[in-house]
């Protein structure tokens, strides 16, 4: 349905969300004492949380609707906004099936409301991309 409309290109999308909301009060408080990628530590749990989040913008920026879903399966990451992001994926992904030129995304911006560092703080994370 938004494909056709995506495919044009004076068309500017926005796809507004804030990413992982962490702590007791979100019932979502996952954390590592290191990266599962790669083994190095993390010095905080914000780092941790910061990995998370990187992980699904990098899907976003990749533009795989497949790759999102995958990543939200495996860490069930509260982003509010992911049925959305996904609803955007699928478009972009089909447009992309029919040849139209691959839409440019790239993140510039990360925060956190908070650098949580014991399980009893809480965070809303945020990313803005363009």
């Amino acid at each position: 349905l938004l494909a056709p409309y995506l495919a044009q290109p004076n068309v500017f999308t926005v796809v507004s969300s804030d990413f992982c909301h962490w702590g007791k009060r979100f019932s979502y408080y996952p954390h590592h004492s290191t990266n599962p990628d790669d083994d190095t530590p993390f010095n905080q749990i914000a780092d941790y949380i910061e990995w998370l989040d990187r992980k699904g913008m990098t899907n976003i920026e990749m533009q795989s609707p497949g790759a999102f879903a995958t990543y939200l399966r495996e860490h069930s990451n509260t982003i509010c906004g992911r049925h959305p992001i996904a609803v955007w994926l699928q478009s972009v992904a089909a447009n992309g099936q029919n040849g139209t030129e691959k839409v440019n995304v790239a993140f510039v911006k990360y925060d956190q409301s908070s650098r949580v560092l014991t399980v009893d703080e809480s965070s809303v994370s945020y990313a803005s991309a363009v």
